[in-house]
């Protein structure tokens, strides 16, 4: 069985534990939903909507977990289906628009994990780096030091 080289990446790189991602994610996304309906009025979808996306990007980005990310995503959509675009939690499909909003907060969710995955793969590209300079020496100063001892002066 051949792993792929995404899923190897993947491996490495740190993450909190999926459920509890998905437990801040979703008190996240019920505490977004209250700030929101209290902030924008029913008419604003858009803003709406960019306030649940911002929450599940962040999610994504600090919890490190696709999963939990995605997950969270699809709780955040019917939280805002059922109280932010309908109303008592009445969740209903709205056609092409409820695609789009879906679309939007699995985007953001993925958008937030790439941020976490990118974040980790510089840093871990630093260290190496870091402790390459630590294993050899520093590049600069080791070449002055060769020069010097190989020079007739001293």
């Amino acid at each position: 069985m051949q792993v792929s080289k995404q899923v190897r990446l993947m491996r490495g790189m740190w993450s909190a534990p999926t459920g509890i991602t998905l437990a801040g994610g979703a008190a996240a996304v019920v505490a977004t939903a209250v700030v929101t309906a209290a902030v924008f009025a029913p008419p604003e979808l858009v803003a709406r909507l960019v306030a649940m996306a911002a929450c599940v990007a962040a999610v994504g980005a600090f919890g490190g977990n696709l999963t939990a990310a995605l997950a969270t995503g699809s709780i955040a959509w019917t939280v805002l289906n059922g109280f932010l675009v309908n109303r008592l939690g009445v969740l209903t499909w709205h056609g092409a628009a409820d695609a789009v909003r879906l679309g939007v907060l699995l985007g953001a969710a993925t958008g937030g994990w790439l941020t976490a995955w990118s974040r980790q793969r510089l840093r871990h590209r630093r260290d190496v780096v870091r402790m390459r300079v630590w294993l050899y020496g520093d590049g600069f100063a080791s070449s002055i030091h060769a020069h010097k001892e190989a020079s007739p002066r001293g």
